[in-house]
């Protein structure tokens, strides 16, 4: 195939895809629809489950070491 045919044909093929149709989804076909059921809303904190980072009091660096360091 020479480099002018591999474009044509590539357009020729999206074109003609273009031109199919697909089944339009329930949702999107009738959207203000007061029927249809969907899940209850509830209110949820943006900020729940998360950790407070405030400052702590300084530790004994000695205690520190130890308790991350090898067993005696």
């Amino acid at each position: 195939m020479t480099f002018v045919k591999v474009p044509t044909i590539a357009a020729i093929g999206l074109a003609l895809g273009a031109c199919t149709l697909a089944p339009i989804p329930e949702h999107l076909a009738r959207p203000a629809d007061p029927s249809v059921k969907v899940p209850a809303t509830a209110y949820r904190s943006v900020t729940a489950g998360a950790a407070t980072l405030r400052p702590a009091e300084p530790k004994d660096w000695h205690e520190l070491n130890r308790r991350v360091g090898p067993l005696p």
